[in-house]
């Protein structure tokens, strides 16, 4: 029920849930059915009989328009230096969550990524490790981001976690859902062109939700993608996202290419058309 549930519409998003979330979803209730079941508190495991609905949309990840970019820039808010991070560095939301100002070097403009975080029964259990052994780097940051970092930490008082939960930790499942959610919503009452008349972001009659639902994956791929409009090449690209495989990297950029050389190819149409 819990898969079908989630397959028609994820609580978090308003829209039907992708295959990846659905077969983590699956691979949690499995390895939690097969622990009840090795201590005899269940008969079996009922979760081996889960299927994911075939037609469950594929994961969508797209970067930010440049839009969108300026909405992360001008919009003020606790979770805004985590999305500052993850759009002009390309962590992984694992990766920000463990992130400490002592992994951040101002002068050299580096980031170091050398530790994350795994979401065990909601809790982050913090590994002195990377999702792979490629997402142990060192990124080199544009001085956008030094800039803002550097104006973050005269203005506010810091933690050791760049981004800790209220309480100073590390964040939870729950705590990163509540602040990213907060998060999206002031976005949407300053950008989402919000009806004159709501007055407050809390108003009691409701604020209709008009941005898209940005994601943690949405700014990763909008730097990959702000490497690629730079001019980066590949094997770059590669080791400052921290890719396992280049082929991960060149499927983004093969997708850049043909979005983008079509539109140079549309530059040449417009030329042509308005030859005499």
């Amino acid at each position: 029920d819990i898969i079908n549930d989630l397959a028609a519409c994820n609580p978090h998003t308003g829209r039907p849930s992708a295959k990846k979330t659905l077969a983590s979803v699956k691979s949690t209730a499995f390895q939690i059915f097969n622990l009840a079941f090795e201590n005899r508190v269940v008969e079996y495991n009922p979760a081996s009989f889960l299927k994911i609905p075939t037609k469950a949309p594929e994961e969508h990840r797209r970067a930010l328009t440049e839009e969108e970019q300026q909405w992360i820039l001008t919009t003020p808010h606790r979770a805004q230096i985590g999305a500052m991070i993850m759009m002009y560095a390309g962590l992984r939301r694992g990766e920000l969550i463990p992130l400490t100002w002592d992994d951040i070097d101002l002068l050299n403009r580096t980031i170091s990524v050398n530790k994350s975080v795994e979401i065990i029964r909601g809790q982050s259990k913090q590994k002195n490790t990377g999702k792979t052994q490629c997402a142990i780097r060192t990124i080199d940051i544009p001085n956008k981001l030094v800039d803002f970092l550097q104006n973050y930490k005269e203005n506010h008082p810091t933690n050791t976690l760049v981004l800790p939960s209220a309480k100073g930790t590390l964040m939870s499942e729950s705590s990163w859902r509540r602040l990213w959610e907060s998060y999206l919503t002031e976005i949407n009452f300053l950008h989402g062109g919000i009806p004159e008349d709501i007055k407050s972001k809390y108003n009691p009659h409701g604020v209709p939700f008009l941005i898209p639902h940005i994601t943690a994956h949405w700014l990763r791929h909008t730097f990959i993608s702000l490497m690629y409009l730079s001019g980066v090449d590949v094997m770059t690209a590669k080791i400052q996202a921290g890719h396992s495989d280049i082929k991960t990297t060149l499927q983004i950029y093969t997708h850049l290419d043909k979005k983008y050389k079509r539109n140079s190819m549309n530059k040449l149409d417009d030329y042509l058309s308005n030859q005499g």
